[in-house]
């Protein structure tokens, strides 16, 4: 998946399988779904400027359970606000990180069931990332 340019511009790091949770709806399996925090602002050299801190933006990936394929793959986008996504502790707040992501699948799982289209995230130049 990192070979892939919308999935690498957010996760850039080898994703192993218990970077995945199980996504269910109403105790059925859908898919499992990776999830990070983004950080405010990129440094002049495109990297992560880790002093910025988090902006309170969740990348998500969610693979449904019938993919076949990695144009299967949803990457979404959700917003947690930005003093949840780290504990007093300074650690990240994980359960908040990943019920905001959870509840951006599941909206996006009930787009589909609706008749929408798989909701990708979209660059603010209007290209899908």
């Amino acid at each position: 998946m990192r070979r892939v340019p919308r999935i690498s511009y957010y996760f850039r790091y080898p994703l192993h399988r218990n970077d995945f949770h199980a996504m269910k709806v109403r105790n059925e399996l859908r898919g499992h779904y990776a999830a990070k925090p983004l950080y405010g602002r990129l440094a002049s050299n495109g990297h992560v400027d880790r002093s910025a801190g988090y902006n309170g933006d969740v990348a998500a990936l969610y693979v449904p359970v019938a993919a076949r394929g990695i144009d299967d793959i949803s990457l979404l986008k959700a917003h947690v606000d930005p003093q949840e996504v780290t504990l007093p502790s300074g650690r990240r707040n994980w359960p908040a990180i990943r019920m905001a992501a959870e509840k951006e699948i599941f909206e996006a799982i009930r787009g589909e069931r609706e008749g929408k289209s798989r909701p990708e995230i979209q660059t603010k130049h209007g290209e899908t990332r």
